[in-house]
């Protein structure tokens, strides 16, 4: 027992002292996770280490558990790719400057600091992390030639269930109501009066409108100046079911034909029958053989 102590503190000591010579603090409700190791069980850092290891930024949905995003993360660092995972919270949707930018920006930091700056990105966002996303690419677009440079690593790309703005207002208010059993909110008195409370603090005339719009425009890709290569224009899948209540199955297809033309390589797979974010307890190994592609494209030579 003694022995199986002094282990625990000896790593506990380790992981401080990478953390503070070479590596970048990330934003709250942030993890890392490294390649190589079983992110169901691997202990997670706050921290991201200098490197050049290609890295997935996973952007959760509103409400997700580190143990549920875990088994996400695990179709990565398996393949050897490192892991940042952003457990999504209400705050980062319902304040989309002082959370969401100020996260997106805090993120862009880590990654492009001197020693991580040669590190390929790819990005998989769940429900409200298209959001988070789009706020990404808005933040690229003010940095300039620096945020091309960033834009020009984003190697791929894969979307479960992504929400756009006008999805926000029912999808952030089951998502609170929820009480962290997915649907139980749906239709319920609560749901419905939140939802409606959001779409007036949405509305167009709205001053709060503009930053949601800014996010979903960057995601339509209206937001890319000269020099940039479009971040649009890699390897990407998106994975949605028409049985979704949260988002339109319409609205997805909008979005990534865009990124079609251009020039995205869009894998389309479509779930039978599943609801929101729910379509890898469903069917583990067809997900993951979506996820391997986009890994195995963006990141040549990764395992598949």
């Amino acid at each position: 027992m003694l022995l199986g102590r002094r282990r625990q503190i000896t790593r506990t000591v380790w992981d401080r002292l990478v953390c503070s010579r070479a590596a970048h603090s990330l934003p709250p409700h942030t993890i890392f996770l490294p390649a190589g190791r079983d992110s169901t069980k691997e202990r997670a850092q706050r921290a991201l280490p200098a490197g050049r290891t290609p890295v997935a930024c996973l952007l959760g949905w509103v409400g997700c558990g580190e143990r549920a995003l875990r088994k996400y993360a695990d179709l990565y660092t398996r393949r050897g790719v490192d892991v940042i995972a952003l457990l999504l919270k209400p705050q980062h949707v319902a304040l989309p400057v002082s959370r969401g930018e100020s996260t997106m920006k805090c993120i862009a930091d880590v990654l492009s600091a001197a020693d991580t700056r040669e590190r390929p990105i790819m990005v998989q966002g769940f429900s409200a992390g298209a959001f988070m996303y789009g706020n990404l690419l808005t933040e690229l677009g003010r940095r300039g030639a620096e945020g091309a440079d960033f834009a020009a690593r984003i190697k791929g790309s894969v979307w479960d269930s992504p929400v756009d703005a006008s999805g926000v207002p029912f999808g952030l208010s089951r998502a609170i109501m929820d009480g962290g059993v997915a649907g139980r909110s749906e239709g319920t008195v609560g749901q419905r009066l939140l939802q409606s409370a959001l779409e007036a603090y949405l509305s167009p005339s709205g001053p709060m409108r503009q930053y949601y719009q800014a996010s979903s425009d960057a995601m339509h890709g209206k937001a890319f100046g000269a020099g940039f290569s479009s971040p649009l224009a890699v390897p990407t899948a998106v994975i949605y079911s028409e049985a979704d209540t949260v988002t339109r199955s319409e609205d997805i297809r909008a979005v990534f034909d865009k990124w079609r033309e251009a020039g995205s390589a869009v894998e389309e797979a479509v779930f039978e029958g599943t609801q929101h974010v729910s379509h890898l307890p469903a069917d583990p190994g067809r997900y993951e053989q979506v996820v391997a592609r986009v890994v195995r494209e963006a990141f040549a030579g990764a395992p598949a």
